[in-house]
């Protein structure tokens, strides 16, 4: 008693072992599974199970769907809104110079496309592979950028967030993304604007507190971005989510991400500029280098300002306040209300323009598909 039998036919019983999820092979080599629910380390939804449905790849359910037009219609009515709060009678015999206006649009939609770029440019910083293509991208991007006019900044966000996950990329990467980004926007634009002001005699006219509130902003968030300060934050962060470890950022990325939203500040203040010089006469080309760092330095207001849809309010006063240093106050008011109603028009044209890439591009698929020869 107490003995093991011995195996039958004098052959050794093989040891059960058991298995548990932790333990199972990556679904792709070179690739380590994530051991937290909900957080993935691919940009691909996984191999196995409802997520490689066909259902899951086209909104996988219902409620998915309602997610999404829940969003589509949030931000349309908030649109709505916003041109319902404009004082169209004020625009009754205005007189423009469209050849400006139509060269301040092109600049205009080229600075959302350097924003899409940017983000794909931190997606990949931060480890994102088998990315779709740009035009895809382009079109999320544009879809939530109108959910900037809904009040306060986590709706666009996290409206790209939803809407880049149905194209596999992992949550958590979006996040750390969003996070890049809105850092990189206020050091780049608030940098940019003050260097660009810096030159210009007449900084001198511009409100000491307002000039130190943006540079403290870029500042803060300068140390903010700094690799070790940053990851710190993204991990005590997730930790308190209980959402994994997050992608870490380290300095080439961040200088990325600088560099090129500091072009976007640019390329978005001069599109500015071109409009001024179409609305009025007094402006001249030596004025561009102050509109261009005036747009910039009031959009980081703007942007500083919370549950604010746009920053609609404290951007235009700061505009109003800087435009007053070069053109009358009628014609600087003018310029205010144009800009607003053209800066909504340049992003419906940018949705336009980005939705219809996109539709082409998997017409042009299907087709390809279809016919194979």
């Amino acid at each position: 008693m107490g003995r093991a039998r011995p195996a039958p036919c004098g052959r050794a019983q093989p040891r059960r072992r058991h298995v548990t999820h932790a333990s199972r092979p990556d679904p792709k080599p070179g690739v380590a599974s994530s051991r937290v629910v909900g957080v993935s380390s691919t940009d691909e939804p996984p191999a196995e199970g409802p997520a490689a449905t066909p259902a899951r790849e086209q909104g996988r359910s219902a409620r998915g769907r309602a997610l999404r037009w829940t969003f589509y219609a949030a931000t349309a009515v908030a649109f709505g809104w916003f041109a319902w709060k404009v004082e169209w009678s004020q625009l009754d015999g205005v007189s423009v110079r469209w050849g400006w206006v139509a060269a301040a649009t092109v600049v205009g939609v080229l600075f959302c496309y350097v924003g899409a770029f940017t983000w794909r440019v931190v997606l990949v910083g931060l480890g994102a592979r088998e990315l779709p293509p740009f035009r895809t991208l382009a079109d999320v991007h544009a879809k939530a950028w109108l959910a900037r006019y809904i009040p306060g900044t986590l709706p666009w966000i996290a409206g790209k967030v939803y809407l880049a996950a149905q194209l596999g990329i992992a949550r958590s990467r979006l996040a750390v993304s969003a996070l890049v980004e809105a850092a990189a926007q206020v050091v780049a634009a608030g940098t940019v604007s003050l260097l660009l002001l810096a030159v210009d005699p007449r900084i001198g006219e511009i409100s000491p507190t307002l000039r130190v509130a943006v540079a403290i902003g870029a500042l803060v968030g300068l140390g903010a971005m700094t690799p070790a300060v940053f990851n710190r934050i993204l991990r005590l962060g997730f930790r308190l989510l209980r959402r994994g470890a997050p992608d870490p950022v380290d300095w080439p990325l961040v200088g990325r991400s600088l560099a090129l939203y500091s072009g976007g500040a640019v390329v978005s203040g001069a599109s500015f500029a071109l409009l001024v010089f179409a609305l009025a006469p007094e402006a001249w080309a030596g004025d561009l280098l102050f509109l261009t760092g005036a747009y910039g330095f009031a959009g980081v207001v703007g942007m500083l300002t919370p549950l604010v849809p746009s920053g609609l309010g404290t951007k235009d006063a700061t505009l109003l306040v800087l435009l007053l240093i070069i053109v009358p106050a009628p014609t600087a008011a003018l310029v205010v209300l144009v800009s607003r109603v053209w800066s909504a028009a340049v992003d419906v044209l940018f949705w336009a323009v980005a939705v219809s890439s996109e539709r082409l591009r998997r017409i042009r698929e299907e087709r390809a598909s279809a016919d194979p020869a």
